[in-house]
């Protein structure tokens, strides 16, 4: 990969404009499949590094120091010799200390990484399970299955997307449930919305939108029902080895290579190593390998580097199209970002180009392209100043503690601004205080929702259409743009800031949404300093005058500013931003 990694979600969105924008373009229309593994939930749960030190301590914490035979102790030399330590220094290891003190505990785990399935097929005396270090060690029920868990960003920022429509199908190697708890907080129509995947007999569940494929077992589902799901936990290297010929994976064998063949490929958190896959991915494109030149790139990798497992994974993916091009390919798999930026420029991105879609729907006859595109651009610089806002002012000092918690609150912020703003226009009712909840768009990419009969396409696109002219007074430096919330509805979706207003700014859809949010008493309706926008014309009762939807005029209370009519009665964006301005009072 050339140039410097992305670290910021802006430069992830810089990417998604320039080198990346045949990706951005395709993941927003629905194209790719999320093959997710534990990266994503690095900061929830115990990470490979850890989980091996918990196996480590585990075995030395249980010898029994007079017995030379003690089972813990034969198990622990064999985890040792998988880390290829030489003979003096594992004569020099005391196990009487934490494992965590040991002069050489960072050399083991290192080595030991690229063999986790080897140490957890170590068998611990004749007696024990053959999942012993993987149930017992590792202490899966309370640690991969605990209730307590939080979902992380990129949990959130996948079932944003998921609720979007833009992404159908989740395939993951993580046992945690933090995607599906996620979903479940954000939708309360979970059963109804979400296919979870572990067993065969899960495919048949045929009518959720969304599927999340757990093809390495669920540690939630083995902590409810351990007699049923503990045996699908796979992470030993013989299970590993074996998963593709087991008749009982035949089905969720050939659900993957489906997906592998026939859908685009984003992979985030996952390292691609394990035998299993590569079977999978191999026998995907035995029919059907990838062509070369391609766009947009059947595989995206959300990595800083490539591994050698990952270069196995492109040259299995393009076979014989694969010598002579691998340099070219590599670099169109290698986003350079890892999976929270890459997640919260994905969200962005794509609630944006669902709006950019229907901007053109609604604005494409009376005007033409070339307003059109102004008025996406506009969006986009909007867009591009909202992700400014996911880290921290000074990111590149800033530790990874303070920046993680950043993102933290930004993620948590999209959904509520989103779920508040977009419940407002809808209906024009106040959601609860933070209530979790998330209001999508549309459940599918843009242009499919354009198909429904009942989608407010027109609408939506006038709220896109308001959207940029905000993000054109933004650019221009006109006024400044502080995202509201449902904590403090009175202060509108948004207020824009100039030197001399504070104006609290309202979208709704049509005079019945209008109407619904005066009778709830959301605003003053004497405060001059208030705006509402209204994606449909202003039905003939309220409007004092022609001017009037664009003026301030005399008579006290919040000025109006239909979009409809804005874009009926004028020519062109810059003809529309100055009757925005002059309806605003700026």
């Amino acid at each position: 990969m050339t140039g410097s990694p992305a670290r910021t979600v802006a430069a992830v969105l810089e990417k998604f404009t320039s080198t990346f924008s045949a990706f951005s373009t395709a993941f927003s229309e629905g194209q790719y499949v999320l093959w997710l593994g534990s990266g994503i939930s690095r900061d929830r749960v115990k990470n490979v590094a850890e989980l091996l030190s918990s196996v480590v301590e585990h075995l030395r914490a249980n010898i029994e120091p007079s017995n030379n035979d003690c089972e813990y102790r034969t198990a622990l030399i064999e985890v040792l010799n998988i880390a290829s330590l030489g003979g003096e220094e594992k004569d020099s290891l005391d196990f009487t200390t934490e494992f965590k003190i040991w002069p050489l505990h960072d050399r083991i785990v290192a080595s030991l990484i690229t063999n986790y399935a080897k140490v957890l097929d170590v068998p611990v005396g004749d007696l024990k399970p053959d999942d012993y270090l993987v149930w017992t060690a590792l202490d899966v029920p309370n640690t991969y299955g605990a209730p307590n868990l939080v979902p992380d960003v990129e949990h959130y920022c996948i079932a944003i997307l998921m609720l979007e429509g833009v992404v159908s199908s989740a395939v993951t190697a993580n046992w945690d449930g933090l995607l599906e708890k996620a979903l479940a907080e954000l939708t309360p129509a979970f059963e109804s919305r979400v296919r979870v995947a572990v067993t065969p007999e899960d495919f048949r569940n045929t009518g959720p939108l969304i599927e999340v494929i757990k093809f390495h077992g669920c540690a939630v589902r083995a902590r409810d029902s351990q007699n049923e799901y503990r045996r699908l936990l796979v992470a030993r290297e013989s299970q590993i080895s074996r998963w593709t010929e087991q008749p009982e994976n035949r089905s969720m064998r050939k659900h993957l290579e489906v997906l592998y063949s026939d859908r685009l490929t984003l992979m985030l958190g996952l390292s691609a190593q394990d035998a299993n896959l590569h079977t999978v991915f191999a026998s995907a494109i035995q029919d059907l390998e990838r062509p070369w030149p391609v766009s947009p790139p059947p595989v995206v990798l959300s990595e800083e580097r490539l591994e050698a497992y990952h270069r196995s994974l492109l040259k299995i993916t393009y076979g014989s199209n694969h010598p002579g091009n691998a340099s070219a390919i590599a670099e169109s798999a290698l986003l350079g970002a890892y999976s929270k930026p890459t997640l919260l420029a994905l969200v962005l991105a794509s609630l944006t180009e669902k709006l950019c879609v229907w901007i053109q729907f609604d604005v494409q006859n009376p005007w033409n392209s070339t307003a059109v595109r102004q008025l996406q651009d506009d969006l986009r610089n909007l867009r591009d100043f909202i992700a400014t806002l996911a880290d921290p002012a000074l990111p590149e000092a800033a530790e990874y503690v303070e920046r993680l918690a950043h993102q933290r609150l930004f993620a948590a912020r999209i959904v509520d601004v989103v779920n508040f703003a977009l419940t407002v226009f809808r209906t024009g009712r106040i959601p609860a205080p933070e209530n979790g909840r998330y209001e999508p768009l549309s459940v599918r990419p843009a242009a499919q929702a354009l198909l429904e009969p009942d989608f407010p396409a027109q609408q939506f696109g006038r709220l896109g259409v308001a959207l940029s002219l905000i993000g054109r007074g933004l650019v221009s430096g006109l006024w400044s743009v502080s995202p509201g919330g449902s904590r403090l509805p009175q202060n509108g979706v948004m207020r824009l800031v100039t030197s001399d207003r504070d104006t609290r700014v309202f979208f709704v859809k049509d005079s019945g949404a209008l109407t619904q949010l005066e009778m709830n008493g959301s605003f003053d309706v004497d405060d001059s300093e208030m705006l509402i926008i209204m994606a449909d014309e202003e039905p003939p009762s309220q409007t004092r005058s022609p001017r009037g939807r664009f003026g301030r005029g005399s008579k006290p209370g919040p000025s109006r500013f239909s979009v409809a009519s804005g874009v009926a009665e004028t020519k062109s964006a810059d003809d529309l931003y100055e009757a925005f301005k002059l309806a605003g009072g700026f």
